[in-house]
């Protein structure tokens, strides 16, 4: 998020190493990171760059109401450009399914 000096390649698969849906617990932490700097990555790097960041490191593997909030909270205060508006809310459309899917599976097993 700080850095720009990695080649596309090796950025996406530092995202990849980083978020691993086993380590959810370490990850919870960084979220708020995520909603402090993406929009300054957006504006300050490439479009393929940007975009990994957007998407790779948004905290999706945090299936909860409160990533819901803190993603809606972001949306209205970043004010972000329709690009970055629409990849961060198809990301946060991902963690309501989950959610959703959650609950269903939960009813089911009563």
């Amino acid at each position: 998020m700080e850095g720009d000096k990695l080649p596309n390649a090796v950025q996406e698969s530092v995202i990849a190493g980083f978020v691993q849906t086993d380590q959810r617990e370490l990850l919870a932490p960084f979220a708020e990171r995520y909603f402090a700097a993406v929009k300054g990555v957006w504006e300050s790097r490439s479009h393929e760059m940007a975009q990994q960041v957007a998407i790779g490191l948004y905290p999706a593997l945090q299936v909860s109401q409160e990533t819901l909030d803190a993603t809606d909270a972001w949306l209205e205060a970043a004010q972000p450009n329709a690009a970055l508006r629409r990849l961060v809310s198809e990301s946060r459309a991902g963690v309501e399914r989950a959610l959703r899917a959650q609950a269903a599976d939960a009813a089911a097993a009563r």
